[in-house]
């Protein structure tokens, strides 16, 4: 995100751009606190509009003039706010507490894992609907038999596994080119 505009916004008062401005760097503050430092939504949340709203009073009153800088104050500030939270919340420094912070390696898994899902209820949405049904029956019940299937959409058991196959192969190469987009 450019942040020379959210600057620009917030010195020229409510705006529509300002409000589109404010909730997407809201929604980038609550996504790192919630993967960086396992932050509660209610806690992500209430420390990104405190960083925010701070931001905002110090940019007003020209304390801040580089917007290059606001993107790590934000973060700074936001993260600051968790760690006085998580302090008196267990009366206890934060350094005893290291291992909440979540290492990089599951921090991408977790950020992959949410592109991967998303891309998949997209690709789901652009099955027919009878595929979309039958294969949300089998996302549903996975442990589930291929006679069990076979009867309910009153079908062969030979073509439950043929369509169930042809599915998933659509649907990976679907996801496969969300993600690469």
């Amino acid at each position: 995100m450019d942040y020379t505009k959210f600057v620009n916004a917030i010195k020229e008062g409510p705006s529509s751009e300002l409000s589109s401005l404010y909730s997407e760097t809201f929604d980038t503050l609550c996504s790192y606190l919630r993967t960086t430092m396992r932050a509660s939504i209610p806690d992500a949340e209430d420390c990104a509009q405190h960083a925010l709203v701070k931001t905002v009073e110090r940019i007003q009153d020209n304390a801040i003039r580089e917007p290059d800088s606001i993107y790590s104050y934000l973060i700074q500030s936001a993260k600051n706010r968790y760690l006085r939270i998580r302090y008196e919340q267990n009366r206890s420094n934060y350094q005893e507490n290291i291992e909440e912070y979540i290492p990089i390696e599951e921090q991408v898994d977790l950020l992959t894992s949410n592109e991967e899902q998303e891309a998949l209820e997209r690709c789901l949405d652009q099955l027919p609907s009878a595929s979309r049904k039958f294969i949300n029956y089998w996302m549903e019940y996975p442990d589930a038999r291929a006679d069990d299937v076979a009867s309910d959409f009153d079908i062969s058991i030979n073509n439950v596994w043929i369509r169930k196959h042809r599915i998933i192969k659509k649907l990976s190469e679907c996801i496969q080119l969300k993600l690469e987009n």
